[in-house]
């Protein structure tokens, strides 16, 4: 979540707790829920189809604020992020510019900038890039909450570019 503007945007994913274990419904959309802050009452929820679910389980990687106070939503539909299957979607940035409450037309298909691979932890560094964990295995490998097999990259968001440093099996060391 992150307060821009006298708002406060939680993006969230819904799950079905009735089914042991859970299951994760409608993963193929983007959810965001907007609030006024500090009162906290509601004020909108904000979808988008061209992403997944934006964040992950338990890792506090579904937006990110930059120095201009406008937002990026990361999607990363990896199912070694606690999710039940895996999205049809690709894993994906969209924005939200300051001030507002809908998503405009920004999208960056991060999974194929990687070639394939999916980025399962994130660190917001500054002037739109991100220092990523990225998985080295595909999806339907992955074993369910996991970091198995991850290299470091840089994510720009604003050139829509990832760059690979070279760094490889990193241990897992973004705290969650």
């Amino acid at each position: 979540m992150t307060v821009s503007d006298n708002k406060i945007y939680i993006t969230y994913y819904l799950t079905d707790e009735t089914k042991k274990p859970s299951v994760t419904r409608y993963i193929n959309k983007a959810y965001v829920a907007v609030y006024s802050y500090p009162e906290l009452e509601y004020i909108t929820t904000m979808e988008d189809e061209r992403a997944a679910i934006a964040g992950s389980w338990n890792a506090y990687n579904g937006i990110f604020q930059t120095e201009s106070g406008n937002m990026y939503t990361f999607s990363n539909t990896s199912i070694a992020n606690g999710f039940t299957e895996n999205s049809t979607k690709k894993a994906a940035f969209l924005h939200i510019p300051k001030g507002t409450t809908q998503f405009d037309d920004y999208y960056f298909d991060v999974e194929t900038a990687a070639r394939g691979l999916k980025p399962v932890h994130l660190q917001y560094l500054g002037n739109g890039k991100f220092f990523a964990q990225v998985s080295t295995l595909q999806s339907e490998e992955m074993t369910r909450w996991a970091d198995k097999e991850l290299k470091a990259c840089i994510i720009d968001v604003k050139e829509k570019t990832v760059k690979d440093n070279g760094i490889r099996k990193l241990p897992s060391v973004i705290s969650h």
